[in-house]
C-alpha cells in the first residue's frame, strides 16, 4: 500500500460523521474520569472497552484513543483547580498550575 492510499482511508474515516461522534464520546468520557481524583487514562480505556464491543474496529479503537487523550488532559483539570492530580502525569502541574489558579489565572493555566 502506499502513503495515499493508507491517507485516503483515514479520511474517508474522519469524514464519517458516526466516527467523529464516537471520538468526541470518547474524548469527553477520557476528559471525565481523567479530572476524577483516582481515576487514569488507563482505567478509562479500560472501563471504556465493553461500549466498543458492537463498533467497527477502526471506529472502536480511535473512540479509545479519543478516551486516553482526554483522560491525560483531563488529569490537568483537578490539578491545577484543587491542587490534586487527577492522573499520575500531571502530578508536576499542580506545581504550576495551581499557584495560577490561587492567581486568578485558572483560565490561562488550563
Amino acid at each position: 500500500m502506499d502513503l495515499l492510499t493508507l491517507l485516503g482511508g483515514a479520511l474517508d474515516i474522519l469524514i464519517n460523521i458516526k466516527a467523529l461522534l464516537w471520538i468526541l464520546l470518547g474524548t469527553f468520557l477520557g476528559l471525565v474520569f481523567g479530572a476524577l481524583p483516582g481515576l487514569s487514562a488507563t482505567m478509562a480505556v479500560a472501563l471504556l472497552i465493553p461500549l466498543t464491543f458492537y463498533l467497527e474496529p477502526v471506529v472502536a479503537i480511535s473512540m479509545l484513543i479519543g478516551a486516553y487523550i482526554g483522560g491525560i488532559a483531563g488529569g490537568a483539570v483537578s490539578a491545577i483547580l484543587i491542587n490534586i492530580p487527577g492522573t499520575p502525569s500531571s502530578v508536576v502541574t499542580t506545581i504550576d498550575g495551581h499557584p495560577m489558579a490561587v492567581q486568578g489565572k485558572a483560565a490561562r493555566a488550563l
